[in-house]
């Protein structure tokens, strides 16, 4: 492993000054259970890496009103800290009390020691399209909020993964908390993934799905992550369900999320399998929300 200097800052400006050192390879640490295997098979080359996961805020789960910086958030938004860890997400009462597909995909990272040092920022930052906790924050219509050296900004979730590995953070900047706006009592989702063996392995197929009551009926999202270069949301498949949600229409927008897909072949599966599973997945995510709704 190449050496490289650790500083942990004790607040945002001294971290911030460290991030956009001027001729260094800067990078921020929280869980670090992507950071250090990356060092250590010299993919990533660091000369200093900050530890960010006791700066202000960034281990906090916590109601908050309106949002801080952003505004989209109607009532009471949920404030999830970047450095929270996903173990402490899947317990948490705050996040299964209306967020539980959240909780879901928290919990499905990884195995038990890998969940309780990996973050939910760290899982975002990485942006690998098969990230458990992506889908999760598209069909909850997250907020991301960002910090650095010029200060504090918001964006929509959907705006955030630009492609594998790539995000809209800019340099020197880190995610300091996502922002879940409120859903309506009744609300139900479900997560669903498939990987070569339980725990401790990425997943080949992901699918997040939620319904929301709206008007008399059910609003639908649906969200798949590693079938495509970033997660993405399946809007013809929401609009079927949207419409109802019977046997047909399920199978319908099952079928839809498979069109939607454009899985790779890897070292893990081929894309035909992919694109096969897209399918089951999907049916058994919604037939879960439906049987929630049912009872």
């Amino acid at each position: 492993m190449r050496p490289f200097d650790y500083y942990q800052p004790e607040s945002f400006d001294e971290a911030f000054k460290l991030l956009t050192m001027p001729d260094k390879v800067v990078m921020p640490l929280a869980g670090s259970t992507d950071l250090i295997p990356m060092v250590r098979d010299e993919r990533w080359s660091p000369d200093i890496v900050v530890d960010i996961k006791e700066l202000p805020g960034l281990r906090d789960i916590k109601p908050v009103a309106g949002g801080p910086g952003c505004g989209v958030c109607e009532g009471e938004c949920l404030y999830v800290g970047a450095a929270v860890r996903m173990s402490e997400i899947a317990r948490s009462p705050l996040v299964n009390r209306h967020w539980g597909v959240l909780a879901q995909a928290a919990g499905a990272v990884g195995h038990e020691q890998v969940r309780n040092r990996a973050t939910l920022g760290g899982n975002m930052g990485t942006a690998s399209p098969a990230g458990d906790t992506l889908s999760a924050l598209l069909v909850l219509e997250a907020e991301v909020l960002i910090q650095g050296a010029g200060g504090e900004r918001c964006i929509p979730v959907t705006k955030f993964f630009l492609g594998p590995r790539k995000t809209a953070l800019r340099p020197g900047e880190i995610i300091v908390a996502v922002l879940l706006p409120p859903l309506p009592e009744g609300s139900a989702g479900s997560y669903e993934r498939l990987s070569r063996r339980r725990g401790a392995d990425l997943a080949l197929v992901g699918v997040s799905a939620l319904a929301v009551p709206y008007a008399g009926g059910y609003q639908w999202r649906l969200a798949l992550c590693a079938v495509a270069p970033t997660p993405i949301r399946v809007p013809e498949a929401e609009a079927v369900l949207s419409a109802g949600h019977d046997a047909v229409s399920l199978e319908q927008a099952a079928q839809l999320a498979l069109a939607a897909s454009h899985p790779i072949d890897d070292v893990r599966a081929t894309a035909a399998y992919r694109r096969e599973m897209v399918v089951r997945l999907t049916r058994r995510a919604l037939q879960h929300v439906v049987e929630q709704l049912e009872h």
